[in-house]
C-alpha cells in the first residue's frame, strides 16, 4: 500500500538529516580521523620501542575483513528485498490493475520500462557486488576491521537502504522510462549511463588492486617496487603496498573511489535529483572524497617514486 502521510513526513525528516550528516562526516573524516580500516588501520601489536600500542581501545575488537564487510553492506541488500516484496504495484508496474500488471510494455511500437523498477535494480545491483562479490574476491590477508567502523558503517547502510527503497517502493511514482527524446527520459538514460560507467571504474580499479595485492607488481617497475616494499612492510603490519597501474590510475590515485562517487551522481541523476538520493549522493562523497585524500597523501608518503603525473586524489585539476 502506498505510505501514509506520517511516514512520508518522517522519511523526510530522515532523508534530511541524512543530508546534514554529511558536513560533520567530511570534517571529522577529513580533518580529525581517518576512518580506521584497510591501511589506515593502527597495528595492535605493541612497538618494540613502546610498550603502548597505538590502538586506541574505544577501536573496539577487530573481526574479519570478509565479514566486517558482509556485515556492514547486508542492510542494503535487505532493504532492496523489502522493494522487491513489499512494492506498492501501483508504482511499480505500468498497469496497476489486477489483470494486468506489467513492468515493461511494448505498445504501438513505444518501449515503455517501470522507471522505479529500473532504480531498484541499480541499487539491487550494485549492493550485490558490494556485499556478496566484493567481500567473496577480497584477499585473505586483507586488514582486519575494528568494531566501531563496522558499527558505523552498519547504522548508514541500514539508514540509506531505507530511504532509497521506501522512496522506490511506497513514495514516488516515476513516468515510465521509454526511448522517446524528452528531457526527463534523456535525464533518466544518461543517469543510467553514468552510473555504469562509474560501476565500471570502481569494479576495474577494484580488480587492479587486489591482483596487485595478490600477484604482485609486473612490468619495468618490478624492482623498484620489490625494493620499496622492505621499508613499506615496516608500517602497515607486514602486508605489501605496491603503487598500482592502470590507464584510470594515470591522474589519480583511487579511481575506485572516484568510480562509486560517479555511480551514485548517476543515481542521482536519474532519479532527478529526488531528496534521498541526493542525500545519498552528497553523503558518499562526503565520506570518500577525504579517503582519498588520505590515501593519495599515504602513496606520497610511502613511495619516492611514486608516479609525478599522478598529481590529484580523486578528480584531475580538483581534489
Amino acid at each position: 500500500m502506498v505510505a501514509t502521510h506520517e511516514q512520508i513526513q518522517l522519511h523526510q525528516l530522515l532523508s534530511w538529516l541524512f543530508l546534514l550528516t554529511s558536513l560533520p562526516t567530511y570534517i571529522v573524516t577529513r580533518y580529525f580521523i581517518v576512518a580506521p580500516f584497510g591501511r589506515h588501520a593502527p597495528s595492535r601489536q605493541n612497538d618494540k620501542r613502546n610498550e603502548q600500542s597505538n590502538y586506541p581501545w574505544w577501536y573496539g575488537p577487530t573481526f574479519n575483513a570478509r565479514f566486517s564487510w558482509v556485515f556492514f553492506e547486508s542492510p542494503n541488500l535487505i532493504w532492496s528485498c523489502f522493494f522487491w516484496y513489499w512494492c506498492d504495484p501501483k508504482i511499480l508496474f505500468l498497469d496497476s490493475s489486477e489483470e494486468s500488471q506489467r513492468a515493461i510494455s511494448m505498445d504501438d511500437k513505444n518501449l515503455q520500462i517501470s522507471t522505479n523498477l529500473i532504480l531498484a535494480a541499480l541499487f539491487t545491483l550494485h549492493y550485490l557486488n558490494r556485499a556478496i562479490i566484493y567481500p567473496l574476491r577480497m584477499n585473505s590477508n586483507s586488514q582486519k576491521v575494528p568494531l566501531v567502523v563496522t558499527a558505523c558503517a552498519s547504522l548508514v547502510t541500514l539508514w540509506n537502504g531505507y530511504l532509497q527503497c521506501f522512496y522506490l517502493a511506497e513514495i514516488e511514482k516515476y513516468a515510465p522510462l521509454s526511448l522517446s527524446l524528452t528531457m526527463g527520459n534523456m535525464q533518466h538514460w544518461a543517469g543510467i549511463s553514468l552510473f555504469f560507467v562509474g560501476m565500471g571504474i570502481n569494479v576495474h580499479s577494484d580488480g587492479v588492486l587486489r591482483n596487485l595485492r595478490r600477484y604482485g607488481p609486473t612490468g619495468k617497475s618490478v624492482q623498484k617496487q620489490q625494493l620499496k616494499q622492505q621499508e613499506t612492510m615496516k608500517h602497515t603490519h607486514n602486508i605489501p603496498y605496491y603503487i598500482p597501474y592502470s590507464p584510470f590510475f594515470t591522474y589519480i590515485s583511487c579511481p575506485n573511489l572516484a568510480g562509486e562517487i560517479l555511480e551514485w551522481f548517476g543515481f542521482a541523476l536519474a532519479s532527478r535529483f529526488s531528496l534521498p538520493s541526493v542525500a545519498f549522493f552528497v553523503y558518499t562523497a562526503s565520506n570518500l572524497v577525504p579517503r582519498a585524500i588520505a590515501h593519495h597523501e599515504w602513496f606520497l608518503n610511502k613511495f619516492d617514486d611514486y608516479p609525478v603525473e599522478r598529481k590529484w586524489a580523486l578528480i584531475p585539476f580538483i581534489v
